[in-house]
């Protein structure tokens, strides 16, 4: 196992982070309905051929499902994802997202993959999960919705099976293959949400309704988050996909940093409210992380 995969995970989250800001934005002021996100997101997948050239493989057919079903997972989690967001607030749905993720990662590549994580790696693992909850957990006034916590739980499932079945792909042929033909599941689940009227017009109103401004700042989300997941799936493809997600708390840091300066700077545009007691949580929250990041370079 290349130790390569921990800065290519850091910097596919470092673009992340910037992704999620703006996504952020998108999502409250341009795409309204979590199916029109999630199909756009999906249906770029058949981009991936361009790869074919650089070693694309024929699968089995059980190899070839695993990966078909390991992309539907992708879209689809986005879907429950962004359904919860709107259903409560993002700072609630993030620490669940930043445990349960890691949590069925790890659960999943045992029984799937039979990874098995050292001690020092599991201690990271631990130390990394706790940072990633913490940094991303605010206390708010208000009732939890139990429809929220139960899209955002599936929305976790589904990330951690998207994960772990894509790591899978890659052991059974190799990164241009495994990216081809999970990304084939993607546009297969962007495909299926057509099937629903309502569902329809949600997807095809939302480009006649964005400004194009709007539409440059979608578009450019998605090149770099195009970018940011190459990285993520080629750090999973070398390394432990255990421990890539666990290292998601790295891109709540650098979304805390990115936050703040622009609040800071342009608070018109984004105002975060920092207090000293929530300070000294993101502070606990990225020594926790660091810690975490160290135990994974010894």
């Amino acid at each position: 196992m290349s130790s390569l995969y921990i800065p290519l995970a850091i910097g596919a989250y470092v673009l992340l982070a910037f992704n999620g800001i703006a996504d952020k934005f998108l999502l409250s002021k341009v795409v309204r309905h979590p199916i029109a996100y999630a199909f756009y997101t999906g249906i770029t997948g058949p981009l991936t051929w361009v790869l074919a050239p650089f070693g694309l493989k024929f699968l089995s057919g059980q190899d070839f499902l695993v990966a078909i079903i390991g992309g539907i997972c992708f879209p689809v989690a986005l879907y429950f994802f962004d359904t919860a967001i709107q259903q409560t607030s993002i700072s609630r749905i993030l620490p669940i997202e930043g445990g349960l993720v890691p949590i069925f990662t790890l659960l999943f590549a045992f029984l799937f993959l039979g990874e098995r994580l050292t001690n020092l790696q599991f201690l990271a693992f631990v130390f990394l999960v706790l940072g990633a909850v913490l940094i991303s957990l605010k206390f708010e006034r208000g009732q939890w919705h139990a429809k929220a916590f139960g899209h955002a739980t599936i929305a976790a499932v589904l990330f951690a099976l998207c994960f772990t079945l894509t790591k899978y792909t890659f052991d059974h042929s190799n990164f241009v293959s495994g990216l081809i033909w999970t990304r084939l599941g993607f546009f297969v689940a962007s495909l299926a949400f057509l099937i629903p009227r309502q569902w329809r017009t949600y997807i095809f109103e939302t480009p006649k309704k964005t400004s194009n401004p709007n539409k440059i700042l979608y578009y450019s989300t998605r090149i770099t988050g195009a970018v940011a997941g190459l990285m993520q799936n080629y750090a999973i493809a070398i390394g432990s996909v255990t421990i890539v997600n666990a290292m998601q708390g790295t891109q709540y840091v650098f979304l805390l940093i990115a936050t703040s300066l622009l609040s800071f700077y342009f608070p018109k545009i984004l105002k975060e409210k920092i207090t000293g007691k929530i300070l000294t949580q993101k502070i606990i929250a990225i020594f926790l992380v660091g810690i975490g990041l160290t135990l994974l370079a010894l």
